[in-house]
């Protein structure tokens, strides 16, 4: 291992995981290491053209098996930071889901976001207790002082009511169908009649939530709303709401940037109503066309829940005048168990036991404290992916892909790239809520070798 160790953080989804993983960085920078960004599509060009000690993947599921097994061959080590933490309809379907991938065995380190979480996975023995953490999510860190400070403004004036949307599966942003979505679920570990049950189930609530948003926004003229699809979701879908003269559609952003600007929370099976009571801001949920295959506990029970149109329009009108009374002592108690269950703590330091566990894996490996997870070889699907990017470099490999790929996955990578100047945005706004005066610059890594590298992964470094 190199004097200062070099950790790669693989970004799934920008508009969700970037300014998190952008504050991992940057601790991980003020503890000594090299850290670098690395797009999701990118990583099998540039982890193995970086070579770093460690690359803190974004989750284990079918589909980024192979790229692990060759990060191991090549003598890096493998964490895991689920950017879907609190996935599945339980922690110990999650637990299992993570298990039924059948290569935990080739990870270093696992850091999970909350107890349930970590007490599932060793119920399940998904993986060896000595390389389990709960940490907590870096996302959430904003949650809390000192790094509340550093959300942005949202670019609509505050005050608006926030009607967040969670219906990628029936209204994709990226896939070309409803079908394809089915596969994604099955492929994740859903059997293919729940898959189908949800999208079905999906459909109608879709409908449902599209109608109420656009009455609640006649009902209520003289009051802004705003409606923040999924980040997997087709914004365009929602122009009958967006027409009104009230009512904004907006994709940018992050979710807590849009709940702190926000009066209520009008939702649907949405884990943002839990982020909505880390931020004090009520959390309102449309029960009357929930279903059993939609419903996700935490995000229903840490609501008020309203059971038709007209009880949700009276509960809107009593948030907008300031007379909701207060939440039940039952709801209350529920937030408080489900923040330490599925977050572990609230205290903006995730980022910080993250880094840690990230630190102390690597001096471990180094000093032959404990072997190191082993390594198999990839698929002959893998192997070959692996030969092609090898031999033809990110260059060609791009060419040929925009030439001959489907239009639907270009759409797909767009989606997910990030360039420096959102990064360097990000990293000025921590840098300011900072108590350590310490200035960072996001930029392309220098003197990288041969055609493997894409140019779009970005790397951390001290403003002397």
């Amino acid at each position: 291992m190199a004097d200062q160790p070099h950790v790669c953080l693989i970004v799934d989804n920008p508009l969700r995981d970037l300014e998190g993983l952008v504050l991992l960085a940057r601790q991980l920078a003020t503890r000594g290491a090299l850290a670098t960004l690395v797009p999701m599509y990118e990583q099998g060009f540039d982890v193995l053209a970086l070579r770093p000690d460690m690359v803190l993947v974004n989750y284990i599921r079918p589909n980024n098996v192979d790229l692990i097994k060759s990060y191991k061959r090549a003598g890096v080590l493998v964490g895991v930071l689920d950017t879907e933490g609190i996935g599945g309809k339980n922690a110990d379907q999650f637990a299992g889901m993570v298990k039924g991938t059948g290569c935990t065995d080739l990870v270093d380190l696992y850091c999970v976001w909350g107890q349930a979480q970590y007490a599932a996975f060793l119920r399940q023995g998904t993986v060896p207790a000595e390389i389990l953490r709960a940490t907590g999510c870096p996302r959430y860190d904003f949650c809390a002082p000192p790094w509340r400070a550093a959300l942005p403004e949202p670019s609509v004036a505050s005050g608006y009511v926030l009607i967040n949307t969670n219906f990628p599966t029936v209204n994709p942003r990226f896939s070309g169908s409803s079908s394809d979505e089915e596969g994604a679920m099955v492929q994740a570990g859903f059997t293919r009649e729940f898959a189908r049950q949800f999208i079905a189930d999906g459909r109608e609530a879709y409908r449902h939530t599209l109608g109420m948003a656009i009455e609640l926004a006649k009902h209520f003229s003289d009051v802004p709303f705003v409606l923040r699809p999924h980040p997997f979701e087709n914004l365009n879908s929602y122009g009958g709401f967006a027409d009104l003269p009230n009512a904004s559609v907006i994709q940018s952003g992050t979710s807590l940037e849009w709940i702190s600007g926000a009066r209520l929370l009008v939702h649907q099976n949405c884990s943002t109503a839990i982020e909505a009571t880390m931020l004090n801001v009520e959390p309102l949920s449309m029960e009357w066309f929930n279903t059993p295959a939609l419903r996700l506990d935490a995000a229903t029970r840490v609501s008020r829940p309203a059971r038709s149109e007209a009880e949700l329009i009276e509960l809107v009108r009593q948030g907008l005048e300031g007379k909701l009374a207060q939440p039940s002592s039952e709801i209350v108690d529920f937030r408080r168990e489900i923040i330490s269950d599925l977050y572990l703590a609230m205290d903006g330091a995730s980022s910080v036991r993250v880094s840690e566990a990230v630190l102390s894996t690597m001096a471990v490996a180094e000093q032959d404290l404990r072997p190191a997870a082993g390594s198999r070889s990839p698929s002959l699907r893998g192997l070959a992916a692996a030969a092609a990017r090898r031999t033809l470099g990110h260059r060609a490999s791009r060419a040929l892909r925009r030439l001959y790929g489907s239009a639907e996955g270009e759409r797909r990578r767009a989606g997910k790239q990030f360039g420096d100047g959102l990064v360097n945005t990000i990293l000025q706004r921590i840098d300011a809520a900072s108590v350590d005066r310490r200035r960072f610059v996001a930029r392309t890594p220098a003197n990288i070798r041969g055609g493997m590298f894409s140019g779009a992964s970005l790397q951390l470094a001290e403003v002397n």
